[in-house]
């Protein structure tokens, strides 16, 4: 009977949907025994030791590196819950003949609605007067309308256009900026395609939407983020390794721009210390965007559909990262 782990066991109880459907399709499934393991915090040599008789594992944040992926001869299938896949050695992958899959219809709905609660948050000083209110101080100051304003999308996916539609729904007007715009959906939305520059001048609300790779990390540094407006509010609910966290600590503790709802850090558990946490300007939350309750079980069961259509012989096309392992893969 094939095996698979699944490494979020906080996620998912025994009776989650994903472990039903696998195990009425013969599989055995069995759940990490911590936290710890599924945010990467436990090392390589106990991911192997953990994954050394799976034959696939639906992934959360821990880490396949080179090492991992050459002691576990074992593995077929990595099925990452969500779109990112940065935590994965993908050539170390490929060169194992470990198919990488993620879960791109699971949770683009749940990252599009944290997005738009931080910008409301932050236009609406939520945090900031429930503190005040808390502490005796009746403080009626004007906030800002989300109305009428520009939202710039930087990455017009899943998650941007998720966002783009709720945005136009708020009667926002939207700009993005995306190398493989869908000319479709943006006529049909009314959307303005523009450069990254341009988008961070003209933005009153910046949402990140990108992959990080190679190409995009660090992509907003001082330098670009000094192009946004003073009253402009920046939200990230991406990757944290796409800002340059120095810089963005900076450009909020000089007031350069008005404020910033963060999910993501470069660091993640990221410190208690670490001087975000310490500006009224920033709403955090702890990289939670995806993770509602229907997206977890829409993950996990596309997640396990997954393993199951690989096990099958079918090659679930939209789900596969690496598709090159195709010629040599095999179950």
């Amino acid at each position: 009977m094939p095996k698979v782990t699944i490494a979020s066991n906080s996620k998912f109880d025994k009776n989650a949907p994903c472990i039903d459907l696998l195990k009425q399709n013969g599989f055995e499934v069995s759940l990490t025994s911590n936290d710890a393991f599924s945010q990467g915090l436990t090392g390589d040599d106990d991911v192997i030791k953990k994954l050394n008789d799976s034959d696939a594992v639906i992934a959360y944040g821990e880490y396949y590196t080179c090492k991992v992926l050459d002691n576990l001869p074992k593995l077929k299938v990595i099925a990452r819950l969500g779109v990112g896949f940065d935590k994965i050695d993908m050539e170390s992958a490929t060169r194992n003949s470990v198919a990488v899959t993620i879960t791109p219809n699971g949770n683009h709905q749940s990252v599009a609605e944290h997005a738009i609660t931080l910008m409301m948050s932050l236009a609406k000083s939520i945090v900031k007067k429930d503190t005040l209110l808390r502490n005796g101080e009746w403080n009626g100051d004007n906030n800002k309308p989300i109305r009428g304003q520009t939202l710039g999308i930087v990455g017009l996916g899943r998650i941007g256009k998720s966002l783009a539609t709720r945005a136009r729904g708020m009667e926002m007007n939207i700009i993005a900026s995306e190398p493989y715009p869908d000319m479709q959906f943006v006529k049909e939305n009314n959307i303005k395609l523009v450069e990254l520059d341009n988008l961070l001048s003209n933005s009153d609300f910046v949402s990140i939407h990108s992959p990080l790779n190679e190409e995009t990390k660090g992509m907003f540094n001082k330098e670009k983020l000094s192009l946004m407006k003073k009253s402009a509010y920046l939200v990230n609910t991406a990757r944290g390794g796409l800002i340059v966290e120095k810089d963005i600590i900076d450009i909020l503790q000089n007031n350069i721009i008005a404020g910033a709802g963060l999910d993501v850090f470069e660091e993640e558990p990221t410190s208690h210390q670490n001087p975000l946490l310490k500006l009224d300007n920033v709403i955090v939350s702890p990289h939670m965007a995806g993770n509602d309750i229907q997206s977890q079980i829409d993950m996990g069961n596309e997640a396990a559909q997954s393993i199951i259509d690989l096990h099958n012989g079918q090659w679930p096309e939209g789900s596969i990262v690496n598709k090159e392992v195709k010629n040599t893969w095999n179950w």
